[in-house]
C-alpha cells in the first residue's frame, strides 16, 4: 500500500494536471461568489441613483414610504400622513414601483437536476389538489373541535366531584 501511494507521488510530481485539479474548482468556486454579488451591488448602486422625490420606496427593515426630500446620504420618508423619518440612502432596498421579486413565481425545478430527475414543483397550479373538506372546517369534527368538546366534558366532570 505505501509503495503504491510513492509510486502514485512519484508519477505526479511532473504533471500540471494535479495543480488544475486543485486550481479550478477552486476558482470556480470563487467566480459564482464573486459575480452574483457584483451584480446585485450593480444593481442597489442604479436603484439608489435613481431616487426622486415622489418615489415610493420600501427600506431594509420593511418601512414602506414616498420619499419628499433627499440630501447627500439621508431620504426623508413620509411613512404616514405628517410622519417624516429620515433614513440613510443605503437602506433603501427597492421601488415599490419595480414588482417584488420574491413575489415572482419561480421557474424552479428542484434544483440542477430536478427537471431532469422528474423532482420539484411543477409550476402549474391546476395539478394543485385540496385535501381539506368543506364539512370539516364547518361542522366542527377536526382535531380542533375533539380537543374542546373533550376539554370541556373533563371541566364538567371535575365540577361534579366537587
Amino acid at each position: 500500500m505505501n509503495t503504491l501511494a510513492t509510486l502514485l507521488a512519484q508519477e505526479n510530481q511532473g504533471s500540471p494536471l494535479g495543480i488544475l485539479i486543485l486550481i479550478v474548482p477552486f476558482g470556480l468556486l470563487i467566480w459564482l461568489m464573486v459575480v452574483p454579488q457584483r451584480k446585485q451591488k450593480a444593481r442597489q448602486q442604479e436603484l439608489i441613483s435613481s431616487l426622486s422625490v415622489g418615489d415610493e420606496v420600501m427600506t431594509t427593515g420593511g418601512i414602506v414610504g414616498q420619499i419628499t426630500h433627499i440630501e447627500d446620504g439621508v431620504v426623508h420618508l413620509e411613512v404616514d400622513h405628517d410622519v417624516v423619518i429620515r433614513v440613510a440612502k443605503g437602506s433603501i432596498a427597492r421601488s415599490m414601483a419595480e414588482p417584488d421579486p420574491d413575489s415572482a413565481p419561480s421557474r424552479s425545478r428542484g434544483g440542477l437536476l430536478g427537471g431532469l430527475m422528474g423532482g420539484g414543483a411543477s409550476g402549474d397550479d391546476a395539478d394543485a389538489v385540496d385535501v381539506r373538506s368543506e364539512r370539516s372546517s364547518k361542522s366542527g369534527t377536526g382535531v380542533g373541535a375533539a380537543r374542546s368538546s373533550s376539554a370541556k366534558g373533563s371541566t364538567k366532570a371535575a365540577s361534579r366531584k366537587k
